[in-house]
């Protein structure tokens, strides 16, 4: 991993920490603290719209806060609600410091030299490691199997492993389009972690699969007449390597997500 995904994912495992602990109280939090303007993150959402008309951009405000603005809520204004996932504040003070401090030049591509680029390894890993055992006691299934990180398609859709396991993504495909998913997850045993896409329509008779093995993968799909639908619903399951799984049964997987898009008729048959 380079540093630039490092901080990347410190920024990103950050917002999902403030999900789980503050839930949809989080606005109400960082607003009572003067943290964030809503009016500024809303339009940050429409220029990501404007910027971006290709894809289906995060209506989600807290995408929209910038890393100083997590910081501030985290550190000043809730730590007595973050201190049981992150621990000492002043350990946790040093290393967001450390990782704003860096994030600058990682995120425009400013070369780090060898031992920066270390302590912006460690640091992310470390902070990464504290909010992934802390979802394991908080969501207590999470000890003892895998849980999913992110599944984001390339236009933008994104299950956050917390909420909304099936996103109606509003994209309209043609077939023979194709559609690509980035999956994150961990395991609290550090297993091997298998991935399966398919379409889940019944009576689909394409039995079309894409599978990968590993803690990040990228999954895809191309959509052919059998598809053609209002409908098409795409199921993403994870599965360990280990003997027992979170959803028993026949299937045995450990999480699931859905993705539905609609598939246009062929242009001669409009």
């Amino acid at each position: 991993m380079n540093p630039y995904e490092a901080v990347r994912l410190v920024e990103l495992d950050l917002r999902q920490l403030v999900r789980i602990v503050l839930g949809s109280s989080w606005m109400d939090a960082a607003l009572a603290g003067g943290v964030v303007d809503v009016t500024k993150l809303e339009a940050k959402v429409a220029d990501e719209r404007g910027r971006r008309p290709a894809t289906v951009v995060s209506t989600d405000l807290l995408d929209y806060t910038e890393f100083t603005q997590l910081q501030v809520l985290i550190l000043d204004k809730q730590w007595e609600a973050f201190a049981p996932a992150l621990g000492k504040k002043r350990h946790i003070e040093t290393y967001l410091s450390k990782i704003a401090g860096f994030r600058n030049p990682t995120m425009h591509a400013r070369a780090l030299l060898p031992f920066e680029e270390h302590l912006v390894l460690g640091i992310s890993g470390e902070l990464r490691n504290r909010i992934a055992i802390y979802r394991n006691i908080k969501e207590q299934s999470s000890m003892y199997y895998p849980v999913v990180q992110s599944i984001t398609d390339n236009f933008g859709n994104i299950h956050d492993g917390v909420t909304n396991a099936i996103i109606q993504t509003g994209v309209r495909m043609e077939i023979g389009e194709t559609v690509k998913f980035t999956c994150r997850a961990t395991d609290p045993e550090d297993r091997e972690l298998h991935w399966q896409l398919c379409s889940n329509a019944a009576g689909h008779p394409d039995r079309q699969t894409d599978e990968a093995t590993g803690n990040e993968v990228v999954l895809s799909y191309t959509f052919t007449r059998a598809d053609v639908s209002e409908q098409v619903p795409l199921l993403i399951t994870l599965s360990s390597s280990g003997e027992f799984h979170r959803l028993p049964g026949s299937t045995a997987w450990d999480a699931t997500a859905m993705f539905h898009y609609a598939v246009n008729p062929p242009a001669d048959r409009r």
